[in-house]
């Protein structure tokens, strides 16, 4: 019986040990994991952060340096999350890519023009995260400085990976080009024409 009942107090410790650790803290929430965008697009994606607990809590929200190359930029900072905001009133962090020119072309001419694009490579992925940290009031007053301590993190997964649009040599420079040509032919005949019955 006295080992029952010192089971029983250790059960009940350690219940309350647990509670402490999850008893305040905040979280993220998302739609999408994977992005699949064209090379030199942009996309922009909402995450939303609540904190469900009877304490205000205040947190860092960054991207991993895996997606650095790629962020244009990041809307809706967010420094402090009120107590009781739960996940359906979650407070929105938004943040835009602008997907780079990854893929090699076969150019014609000047490596820019008269070109096809095979899609040969294998695809780009930037791949990396959401991440949330809760810090203290005075790190966030400080504007980030100061060496505080993360009292704890969450994070969400992100892939954006860059499509290479398939097509062929691009003739419309040369259809421009002999457009061009024909009209000042054109031109020029008419011109001379002119000249010609003036001239009598």
């Amino acid at each position: 019986m006295k080992k029952v009942f010192v089971n029983l107090i250790f059960i009940f410790l350690f219940s309350i040990y647990l509670f402490s650790i999850v008893s305040a803290g905040v979280g993220v929430r998302w739609n999408q994991e994977t992005a699949l965008l064209p090379e030199n697009s942009k996309v922009c994606l909402t995450y939303g952060i609540y904190n469900p607990w009877p304490t205000d809590s205040y947190v860092k929200v960054q991207l991993s340096d895996s997606l650095q190359p790629i962020v244009e930029s990041q809307e809706n900072v967010v420094d402090s999350v009120p107590k009781y905001t739960y996940s359906n009133s979650s407070l929105p962090v938004h943040f835009c890519f602008q997907t780079p020119k990854v893929y090699k072309k076969d150019c014609l001419l000047f490596d820019q023009f008269l070109c096809k694009q095979d899609c040969s490579e294998p695809l780009k992925v930037y791949e990396g995260e959401v991440q949330v940290m809760e810090v203290s009031e005075a790190s966030v007053a400080s504007g980030g400085s100061g060496g505080s301590t993360t009292a704890m993190s969450v994070s969400a997964p992100l892939r954006v990976r860059v499509q290479c649009i398939k097509h062929g040599t691009d003739y419309s420079l040369l259809y421009i080009i002999l457009g061009i040509i024909a009209l000042g032919i054109l031109l020029w005949r008419v011109y001379k024409r002119k000249k010609k019955k003036s001239g009598k």
